[in-house]
């Protein structure tokens, strides 16, 4: 008979380490924001949410990485099902205009497209963008091809949901 309870407590927290205690998929947005494409691809291949956010209404991990130009990472977003249709704020907040990752990937082809390479960190800065990423980004001379790859796979993307 003692043995009864001691295997009941057993079999719960059997169950509970089964059931209860699995941690949550990995956050893709540190990843994506550090440009960093391997770690992407990896977290994604361990079930990391490709829609994740950075506030209920804020960025995705596409509109980062589709601001940033990087088509590897867009394109590895978009295969394991990103939305490209969502459109949220930086901050997450509604006072301010809501943006599609194509709307950041057009404004920055336009940028690369009509500042000189040298000119475009300064311009960057200048309207509060001073990301690292995306100044290292803009200033590479392939800029303009990978952002024009990036609007393309978009909206083929968006016409294809």
């Amino acid at each position: 008979m003692r043995l009864k309870p001691l295997f009941l407590f057993a079999l719960v927290l059997s169950l509970i380490s089964i059931t209860g205690c699995k941690s949550d998929p990995p956050s893709l947005m540190p990843a994506v924001k550090a440009d960093n494409t391997a770690e992407v691809i990896t977290l994604i291949g361990k079930g990391a949410d490709v829609n994740s956010r950075t506030s209920p209404k804020g960025w995705s991990a596409l509109h980062y990485a589709a601001m940033n130009g990087n088509v590897e990472i867009v394109q590895a977003l978009l295969k394991a099902g990103a939305d490209p249709n969502y459109a949220g704020t930086k901050d997450g907040q509604a006072t301010t205009a809501a943006r599609m990752p194509l709307d950041l990937a057009q404004g920055m082809m336009n940028v690369v497209n009509e500042i000189q390479p040298n000119d475009r960190e300064a311009e960057l800065r200048k309207n509060g963008l001073d990301d690292p990423v995306l100044i290292k980004s803009a200033k590479d001379p392939n800029a303009v091809d990978r952002y024009e790859k990036i609007v393309v796979l978009l909206i083929k993307s968006m016409k294809a949901k």
